[in-house]
């Protein structure tokens, strides 16, 4: 063993050492000597020489330098197994590619280790189900933004309903609604607030001409069409198609002056609902809206449903606040392939959700799933209907480390 520590310490005089310890009247031995010389070529001794020397010789520390010595000795032995020498600097050559090589692998360490980190801050997060408990008192928010391509928005009324075809009361809404182009740019920076559920009184819902009108050969000759409605009626029985602009009963209609002068526009409608957390519906729908014998109705006056095309995008659809990793099915989807008057069915189901965070912050809010359902109508209403059913479970998310 003392071989392998003189070819450590050959470049000090170890009888200058041995000489040293016997005039401190130090007793070590050759091999501990070479040990100690090892840890004073290291430069892992105090400044004082001497009084290092005295106090290991007091302690028997110098035992335990041969110790570590030794097995620095096993790792230095380890060397010998190295499989990837490194050749002399002179030989060494350092190329474009060798430099990129570096540098990308670098860059992808850093990155890797940067996201493993954020991940093990983030937490893992443990999914559980609960029956909700919530106070039937809690509202519901219902955030919203659509495109509508070719329905201007003078026509588009809000309406949201429970269950039963009711309106709900107690409604609190922020909803907007801005004009646009037949491109889907905006005519203007101003944009009007939509009052929800704005019904109509039933009364006086067409314009009535005196004496007999004429039917326009749709009847018999001496039948009377007093009414833009009763119009319509005799074209229907006949299967004819009406231009409204060339009946007399009609042209009083001021629909068919807002037809012409916001032809060709889109509507983009976006806001805020609070409303029961019930089942319910809320839709975005062409014409006045009326309540007829507890009928919810819409009066497109003296304009036909092909005047309504209802092809839009969502361009965002959410129940409830933001939380890490929410999705929204339906955000950025567009539903314009069919052109023309369609009702547009979203069943969407509500569950209440909880994300309860590292610091112990909750946030409840709710996630959806919807099944989309589109229909070609020549009678009824024609729009954008959302009907919302809430589930009992409660999804939990909890995060954890």
């Amino acid at each position: 063993m003392s071989n392998v520590f003189r070819s450590q310490v050959s470049d000090v005089d170890l009888g200058r050492v041995m000489g040293i310890c016997r005039c401190l009247n130090l007793s070590f031995t050759e091999e501990q000597v070479l040990a100690i010389i090892a840890v004073i070529e290291a430069g892992a001794y105090p400044s004082s020489l001497v009084e290092w020397l005295r106090k290991m010789e007091e302690s028997k520390v110098a035992e335990m330098i041969w110790m570590f010595s030794s097995f620095m000795s096993f790792f230095n032995r380890l060397r010998d197994f190295d499989a990837y020498t490194k050749p002399m600097d002179d030989f060494r050559v350092k190329t474009f590619t060798g430099g990129m090589v570096s540098v990308i692998s670098t860059a992808v360490i850093i990155l890797l280790a940067i996201q493993e980190t954020m991940h093990y801050l983030r937490g893992d997060i443990v999914e559980q189900l609960y029956v909700d408990s919530t106070s039937s008192d809690v509202r519901l928010d219902v955030h919203f933004d659509v495109t509508f391509h070719r329905l201007p928005c003078a026509f588009i009324t809000v309406d949201v309903m429970d269950v039963s075809s009711e309106n709900q009361d107690n409604i609190q809404d922020d909803i907007f609604k801005l004009r646009l182009d037949s491109s889907g740019n905006k005519i203007s920076d101003d944009v009007q607030r939509i009052e929800v559920n704005q019904n109509k009184t039933s009364d006086a819902l067409a314009m009535v001409t005196p004496e007999c009108g004429s039917c326009y050969g749709a009847l018999p000759n001496g039948s009377c069409c007093n009414t833009c409605d009763q119009v319509k009626e005799a074209y229907q029985l006949r299967g004819w198609q009406i231009n409204v602009e060339v009946v007399e009963q009609c042209k009083e209609d001021s629909w068919v002056e807002k037809l012409k002068s916001f032809k060709g526009e889109g509507c983009q409608v976006y806001g805020k609902l609070q409303v029961a957390k019930v089942a319910g519906n809320f839709h975005f729908a062409p014409g006045d809206a009326h309540r007829i014998m507890r009928a919810h109705i819409h009066d497109f006056h003296s304009l036909d449903l092909s005047h309504f095309d209802t092809g839009h995008r969502i361009n965002h659809l959410s129940f409830g606040d933001e939380y890490p990793g929410k999705q929204y099915p339906l955000n950025g989807k567009n539903f314009d392939e069919i052109k023309g008057p369609l009702m547009h069915n979203y069943y969407v189901k509500v569950v209440p959700t909880s994300y309860v965070y590292i610091d112990g912050r909750v946030e409840n809010s709710h996630q959806f799933s919807v099944t989309i359902h589109q229909k070609d109508i020549r009678k009824g209403i024609t729009g954008f209907f959302s009907v919302y059913f809430i589930f009992p479970p409660l999804y939990l998310y909890l995060v954890t480390i």
